[in-house]
């Protein structure tokens, strides 16, 4: 099951960051503007959002075994679709299908992994997130490597169709057991929207997200604007995100205390360190701020969903409380590569957007400081007891 969920996790962002190294190409060839241009990555987290915001509807009335299965199918339509381009239009649905595909996956993982995991739970979520991160990190990579050895540029957007459906071959049998799960004796959970904390914990995820959401999108060309190769600028996200896929795995196999704030602290400010970099010295070692805030990025995420699932004992309540954040974060993230793209667009450059997400970091380390373990019981109490 655990390689399992690793060729899974591996899917769930190449879509996304498949698109930056090519989007100079992907503009002269469609006519997007870029804010249009950064539909193509926001459309997809919104997606994202929406979906985990029905997260519990998802888990009621769809199982696992088939909710993962079809959602990998939309993610082969979606990079199938691609072949399509340079049509803005079947390139937007793409985004929409996929997104789609990857909502539905990233509402039901948590939940699988609390259940299955249970003594193990931190690190395996880190292994999932990394997985995640190191998808990521091969969508930009790969696929200005796969363009130059393509007739058309466009094709190697839909080679990411390949890893989904391996994926898929891979799950269907693994999941017939994982399936078999009693789920009769889940508690009425109530609404978690009607807690403060629900809203905290989606606002601190978003803004998190957000930075990733702007960088996947943007930081190829941004570079690329400075004079580097498209070539470059790919590898560059993706050592980024192999910085993403380290902290992912390292930071949750440090969670040992059910406090996380001194490691969430510690990932912010790498991030931090990541944006004064390319702010202040773009041209000198950018590999060195790409990664570091890649490790910020990476360790931040698996211990924001662990921080949810602090909240509450049973897999199901907790998961719920994960897919609301996720939902809520993900709108407020889909919204940042657009934030972005219309900020370009006004000031000629991308580094009013990475001082604006430095000082998001400056917020959100002060919110890190709310999250106290002794005060989780009193804020869920009403809603363990039902």
């Amino acid at each position: 099951m655990l390689l399992v969920l690793v060729l899974i996790g591996l899917n769930m962002r190449p879509l996304l960051t498949s698109i930056g190294p090519l989007l100079p190409q992907l503009r002269a060839a469609s006519g997007m503007g870029f804010a249009t241009a950064s539909l193509l990555t926001a459309l997809p987290m919104v997606t994202m959002g929406a979906l985990a915001l029905a997260g519990g509807w998802i888990n009621q009335h769809i199982d696992e075994r088939h909710s993962v299965a079809v959602s990998l199918l939309m993610i082969i339509c979606g990079a199938l679709l691609r072949e399509l381009a340079p049509h803005s239009v079947m390139l937007l649905s793409s985004a929409l299908i996929g997104g789609i595909g990857i909502g539905i996956i990233q509402v039901v993982m948590p939940t699988v992994i609390k259940r299955q995991f249970q003594r193990r739970m931190p690190q395996v979520m880190g292994l999932w997130s990394a997985a995640l991160m190191g998808g990521g990190g091969l969508g930009a990579a790969l696929t200005p490597w796969i363009a130059q050895h393509s007739e058309q540029w466009n094709q190697s957007l839909a080679w990411w169709a390949l890893p989904a459906t391996i994926a898929l071959i891979g799950w269907w049998p693994q999941s017939r057991a994982a399936d078999t799960v009693n789920k009769k004796t889940v508690p009425h959970t109530g609404r978690v929207a009607r807690h403060p904390r629900a809203w905290i914990l989606g606002l601190y995820f978003g803004v998190i997200n957000g930075g990733y959401g702007s960088l996947i999108a943007w930081l190829p060309p941004y570079f690329i604007q400075l004079g580097k190769s498209a070539q470059f600028s790919g590898t560059l996200l993706a050592l980024m995100t192999v910085g993403q896929t380290v902290g992912a795995l390292v930071l949750p196999l440090l969670a040992r205390h059910q406090d996380r704030r001194k490691l969430l602290l510690f990932a912010l400010l790498l991030q931090m360190i990541g944006f004064l970099g390319f702010i202040l010295w773009p041209m000198q070692q950018p590999i060195l701020w790409a990664v570091i805030g890649g490790l910020g990025l990476g360790g931040a995420f698996p211990l924001c969903l662990v921080l949810a699932l602090d909240h509450a004992s049973h897999p199901m309540i907790s998961g719920k409380l994960v897919a609301f954040m996720q939902g809520i974060g993900f709108i407020i993230a889909g919204l940042s590569p657009y934030l972005s793209g219309i900020l370009r667009s006004l000031s000629g450059d991308f580094v009013v957007d990475w001082t604006f997400h430095a000082l998001c970091v400056a917020g959100l380390m002060l919110l890190t400081l709310r999250f106290v373990p002794t005060r989780y019981p009193r804020e869920w109490a009403e809603e363990k007891g039902r």
